[in-house]
């Protein structure tokens, strides 16, 4: 499976998942309004595929548990000012790491580490003394499976050096890079006050959505059992040093399954390599789980030293993960789904549609019997937005309304840019939630205004 042409990335995205949908161990794909295909990536964003007993990691990005969430505030929106809306996200920004291998208040210790591994986000919820009550509304409550697993298998799934390097547990749960964002908001227009309410919302309430990764260990972990295309050569070169020294060690079955320089890697679950991959999965899932409890940590900390707000006040809407491979049971059959750049719909569950810095994100609810097929929903409309931007057709909000957004170097108070921009009409994120309601996998509830963005230097 090559990578193709990306100059027309709707045309190379439908081309690629026709491919991927003629293979023989896939057994269902579903295509999202956001579908395209970003450069150096082996499979379509907004692309969901259902395989039979077959783990294929270059069906996602390298970023295994990226994922978003939304902060209550209890704050009434229109009582806070712009210079307090900046001043929350430069505290964020100068509570972040400089480096991945740099530390802050927010990094874990060897034993934290290994805690997040195996029990992901809910011994980082008693670290960071943040509300238990969150893991209600965490997907699959912040963990892959029901128990912790056993210290044999993280022991398996992470090298020692990778458990005793300050990279794996420095930088965590502040880096807004690429196409990441912490994003300051407004619960602005309800479609449903009702499921509003049960969320624990309030017309007009000061939110708080983060988009960033599953931190370093998920991306290294990652590329030490797949060649991925998108890193730079000398991290090409080093993952592939430090993957062939992994497996070799492990025998010449595994050295053939992860070493070679596969762009298309397709492993039997059944087999020790699937086993041992889906071991690693596990891990990358609890990790990334608990990585993101550092960001709400984060979050609070700044809303309390610039608005006053109480930790303890805060509420936690969702966090849930746009980019996973992982083994589900749909009626009465068990599939390997994975779901690149969208996310997986739960009856009942909060999830989040992202707009952009110009336009309002989408607040959703999984449908009644949205999890009795394969399906997912986009994890953010930006292509779209991209295609009217370039085309002209977006249109100012009637309402004059203006959004702000900072760029900023990570770990510091530098300030690299201010934008003060139009707040642009909806129309892109609202044709694209009736196209996902109208298939069931996501209801609208809310639309969140933004007020002002963070972004990293990268």
């Amino acid at each position: 499976m090559k990578i193709i042409d990306t100059s027309d990335p709707r045309l190379a995205a439908e081309n690629i998942a026709d491919r991927i949908a003629g293979l023989d161990y896939v057994v269902e794909t579903v295509r999202l309004p956001d579908l395209h295909l970003k450069e150096g990536m082996e499979a379509p964003s907004s692309f969901v595929v259902a395989t039979r007993n077959s783990i294929v990691p270059h069906l996602v990005s390298e970023s295994i548990n990226d994922g978003m969430g939304l902060i209550g505030t209890g704050v009434a929106a229109d009582e806070v000012t712009p210079d307090q809306l900046e001043a929350i996200l430069i505290a964020v920004n100068k509570a972040g790491a400089r480096s991945k291998a740099a530390t802050t208040a927010y990094s874990w210790t060897p034993e934290l580490l290994e805690a997040a591994c195996r029990g992901g986000a809910e011994p980082l919820l008693e670290h960071y003394g943040l509300d238990r009550r969150f893991l209600e509304t965490i997907e699959d409550r912040g963990r892959a499976t029901a128990e912790p697993l056993s210290y044999e298998d993280f022991a398996a799934a992470v090298p020692r050096y990778l458990r005793n390097t300050r990279l794996t547990r420095g930088e965590i749960g502040l880096n807004f890079g690429g196409n990441h964002f912490l994003e300051l908001q407004a619960v602005d227009r309800l479609v449903d006050h009702e499921e509003v309410a049960r969320m624990g919302l309030r017309p007009g309430e000061l939110v708080v959505m983060y988009h960033l990764g599953p931190g370093p260990l998920g991306s290294i972990l990652s590329n030490l059992y797949a060649y991925r295309a998108k890193p730079q050569l000398h991290r090409k070169i080093g993952y592939a040093f430090f993957r062939n020294a992994l497996h070799i060690a492990k025998g010449l079955h595994f050295h053939r399954t992860f070493a070679r320089l596969n762009d298309w890697l397709v492993v039997d679950a059944d087999s020790e390599q699937g086993r041992a991959l889906s071991n690693v999965l596990q891990v990358i899932k609890n990790y990334g789980f608990a990585y993101r409890m550092g960001t709400i940590s984060g979050i609070a900390d700044a809303l309390q030293t610039v608005l006053g707000v109480d930790r303890n006040d805060l509420s936690l809407v969702v966090d849930m993960s746009h980019n996973m491979i992982q083994p589900e049971s749909i009626g009465e059959d068990s599939f390997w789904v994975s779901r690149h750049n969208c996310c997986r719909p739960v009856p009942g569950m909060a999830g989040i549609v992202a707009g952009n810095h110009q336009m309002a994100s989408c607040l959703t609810v999984g449908p009644r019997g949205c999890d009795q097929a394969v399906s997912g929903y986009d994890h953010g409309v930006g292509f779209l937005i991209e295609e009217a931007l370039e085309t002209r057709s977006l249109d100012a909000d009637p309402r004059g309304l203006q959004v702000r957004r900072l760029r900023m170097t990570r770990g510091t108070e530098q300030l690299h840019g201010r934008e003060v921009l139009p707040l642009l009409a909806p129309s892109v994120i609202e044709s694209a939630m009736s196209s996902l309601e109208t298939s069931g996998y996501a209801r609208p509830v809310a639309y969140l205004r933004p007020l002002a963005t963070l972004k990293h230097k990268t």
